[in-house]
């Protein structure tokens, strides 16, 4: 079974890149690739056309606030900046307030703000696509909130392992479709967690030891396999976890220790398999409510080890397949349209899972206005004739 022994492993070559670079110092810079704006160095891209932020020049050390240009001049010509390298601001622990990554940067490297533990908040841009391996291993300072954007489709291992002040909502966008290994390891204090409807495999490690969270959690239907110790002492969860409906593999110990949910409840008609033991050891609640006329699988079944009371809800109406309705413009700060056919009523949720408006519809569309509401994620529920559908919403 894996276990955490790969990713430490991982995390130290991280740590140790740190001492090497300290006594290598920054590599030979050639005049003709690399230049300096001000205490940073920048180099063009192979493209001739976008810039790569390499760090700061050679002896210098960059205190206080870190201001990302989103463009540089060089021999007169403009170019944006796209990526920050690998490396960049290793252990740069005088960088202190916020961090914003700008809109036109698309990749985040390696090792780029490790231990930079004077950052405050984080706020990734909206074009950002890949954040590389440990790139904000430790940086124990961040607080607030976390979203990564529905534009980024890789998280590498390790990326914000540590990262232990967030004290917010972690928000995992809709285009990312594997959390990788020890991505957001014990990352203490977030109070609750949302995962895009793209992810398909959450990996070992992925969450180990994330004690904070207060609220319950959905695993999405889009969700395939859920790997050894993903979750694993996630004490704090509260309420429901919802497994979806298109799992059917959970590794050992993905959910050990995690006290705190009063039910689980199973969407998969098919019990997903357990690769190892101890999937639910030290879980505190014993009811487990799965689809309708599948009690006796799960009966039947490892699950039968944890949960004592199996039961199932033949009243509820079913989930519809997402496709099925359409809500836009989303993200939205403004009127939000709804259309589906034969609309019945339409309900908007906070994530406390507050119901903040509801109302009965007669019609295939509906228009809401968000722009009272505070920026975040929410959930509309439309009711149909054939069942419900569920989408979340954000509001910038």
């Amino acid at each position: 079974m894996k276990n955490s022994f790969s990713l430490c492993k991982k995390a130290a070559f991280a740590v140790l890149s740190i001492f090497v670079l300290g006594v290598m110092g920054t590599p030979q810079l050639n005049a003709q690739t690399y230049f300096t704006i001000g205490d940073l160095y920048y180099q063009i891209n192979a493209d001739s056309v976008s810039a790569t932020l390499i760090g700061p020049v050679v002896g210098t050390e960059i205190t206080g606030e870190l201001h990302i240009p989103t463009s540089i001049s060089y021999n007169g010509n403009s170019y944006p900046v796209t990526r920050i390298g690998k490396n960049s601001f290793i252990s740069c622990g005088r960088l202190t307030g916020p961090l914003t990554i700008p809109e036109t940067v698309v990749s985040i490297g390696e090792n780029a703000f490790l231990a930079c533990s004077g950052l405050t908040t984080l706020d990734l841009g909206k074009s950002l696509d890949t954040i590389g391996p440990a790139a904000f291993y430790g940086c124990k300072g961040l607080t607030g909130s976390l979203t990564i954007p529905n534009s980024v489709r890789a998280i590498d291992y390790g990326a914000f392992y540590g990262c232990s002040g967030f004290t917010d909502t972690l928000t995992i966008g809709n285009s990312l479709t594997r959390i990788e290994e020890g991505v957001f390891y014990k990352c203490t204090g977030f109070s609750s967690l949302i995962i895009g409807n793209a992810v398909t495999s959450i990996a070992t490690s992925a969450f180990w030891g994330c004690t904070g969270f207060s609220s319950s959690l959905t695993i999405p239907n889009s969700v395939t396999n859920i790997e050894p110790n993903a979750f694993r002492n996630c004490s704090g969860f509260t309420g429901t976890l919802t497994l979806g409906s298109a799992l059917h593999s959970i590794g050992g110990e993905a959910f050990r220790n995690c006290s705190g949910f009063s039910e689980v409840i199973s969407l998969a008609t098919e019990p997903p398999a357990f690769s190892f033991e101890d999937v639910f050891g030290g879980f505190s609640c014993t009811t487990l409510i799965v689809p309708c006329g599948c009690i006796s699988a799960y009966e039947n079944s490892e699950w039968h080890d944890y949960f004592t009371t199996i039961i199932d809800n033949c009243n509820e109406v079913p989930e519809l397949d997402e496709k099925l309705a359409t809500v836009y413009p989303n993200p939205t700060n403004g009127t939000l349209r709804i259309e589906a056919e034969n609309i019945g009523s339409v309900s908007i949720y906070n994530m406390l899972g507050e119901k903040l408006f509801e109302a009965a519809v007669r019609g295939n569309s509906f228009e809401y206005n968000f722009s009272r509401h505070e920026t975040g994620i929410y959930l509309v529920k439309i009711l149909t004739e054939k069942g419900i559908v569920t989408k979340q919403v954000i509001v910038e």
